[in-house]
């Protein structure tokens, strides 16, 4: 595992807009697997349909593909999914994160988010991976503007939901629900898009006392 230290500056934090309808609460925490990241909270989800405003509204669709994202943990005799989302938002994001319902798993997993919005046992911790190229897990492959890791208004990225299975038979790149992990409200959809972005000092106790809980919730 690849462990990395992220600053965020003023200037990136500004990259996705504060003025979206449908800001997030809840925590992104590592597991053993297959990239590090630190803890994380989350600020904003985007989504495909109607219930997302313009703003964070995406479109998306999967194929399947034999290729792997982190080739460790990926079983050869299960093909993986590709994802093609498209950035309709008119806003730049970065530090994006794709994050299972809980009826969703997949192998290529670098640690657990959980939503704030409900209490347990709706907030079940559920599996998540950044979307990014770097470390062992990479499962971003193509920017169709620069490789920089940045969603920019316009942009379509590929990349690869490894070993992907949803006991509802939803797809993958369903993500027309709100909220996320436990707290997404339907069950139509398959997985969530949260920009997750590194805590500030003060916030840091919280997130360790909650990450413990998650953690517990999820392993039971």
């Amino acid at each position: 595992m690849n462990t990395r230290t992220f600053t965020v500056t003023a200037a990136s934090l500004t990259l996705a807009s504060v003025a979206a309808a449908n800001p997030v609460d809840g925590r992104y925490f590592d597991l053993p697997g297959c990239d590090d990241f630190g803890d994380r909270i989350a600020t904003e989800e985007l989504g495909t349909g109607p219930l997302f405003p313009s703003d964070e509204r995406i479109t998306a669709a999967s194929t399947f593909t034999f290729d792997s994202a982190c080739a460790m943990t990926d079983d050869p005799n299960i093909p993986n999914r590709v994802i093609q989302m498209t950035n309709t938002t008119g806003l730049a994001w970065r530090e994006l994160f794709y994050v299972g319902d809980i009826e969703t798993t997949f192998s290529n997993v670098d640690g657990i988010a959980s939503t704030d919005e409900l209490p347990p046992p709706n907030s079940l911790a559920t599996f998540a991976f950044r979307i990014d190229a770097v470390g062992d897990n990479r499962p971003l492959f193509f920017e169709s503007m620069a490789s920089d890791g940045i969603f920019e208004p316009g942009e379509t990225w590929l990349f690869i939901v490894q070993d992907f299975v949803n006991t509802l038979g939803n797809d993958p790149a369903d993500f027309s629900s709100l909220d996320f992990s436990g707290g997404s409200v339907g069950n139509a959809s398959a997985a969530s898009i949260v920009q997750f972005m590194v805590p500030t000092p003060g916030s840091s106790a919280l997130l360790a006392m909650t990450g413990l809980c998650a953690m517990r919730r999820r392993r039971r």
